[in-house]
């Protein structure tokens, strides 16, 4: 490898470094405590670190990075299985939410609601809660653009009829 694709990695890197928040909002929504939460994250840090090479550029870093971060969390969990208790996640895996009291409780029982979705829905609801538009969300999860849409209007029922 030469140098200056090592720097350009590097200098990667350092930008997805910059997007902890949007790795651990990902992680946290797949995790189901604090241990599985690290876990996670140090998967979809290393294969961060791993694909880099693959990153050619054609879409945004923070899209590639999403990308990344749910296909790692959903492929651990396959070959995981053993994560099957639900114990909540602890105030110290909330943190990562760094907001005023009543803001972080809403964003913990709606987390709390979209971590009883299936693996998809999770994806496909956190992404439009991200403003991600449904080409874009289409694009990460390979589905049709009216699929997308019809699935997030299924999402926002199930998840406005589980809070009544």
């Amino acid at each position: 490898m030469s140098s200056t694709s090592r720097a350009l990695q590097q200098q990667i890197f350092a930008e997805i470094s910059a997007h902890n928040g949007l790795i651990y909002k990902v992680c946290y929504m797949y995790a189901e405590d604090g241990e599985h939460l690290k876990d996670l994250y140090q998967e979809v840090m290393a294969n961060l670190w791993q694909g880099i090479g693959s990153f050619d550029g054609k879409s945004k870093l923070s899209t590639w990075i999403y990308r990344v971060a749910l296909n790692t969390c959903i492929s651990y969990l396959r070959k995981n299985s053993r994560h099957k208790s639900h114990e909540p996640l602890s105030e110290s895996a909330m943190s990562v939410i760094d907001e005023s009291h009543e803001h972080a409780e809403m964003l913990r029982t709606m987390y709390e609601m979209i971590s009883r979705l299936g693996k998809i829905d999770k994806a496909i609801i956190m992404l439009w809660l991200d403003e991600y538009s449904y080409d874009e969300i289409a694009a990460l999860t390979g589905m049709t653009r009216n699929n997308v849409a019809s699935r997030i209007h299924r999402i926002k029922q199930r998840l406005i009829n589980s809070n009544d």
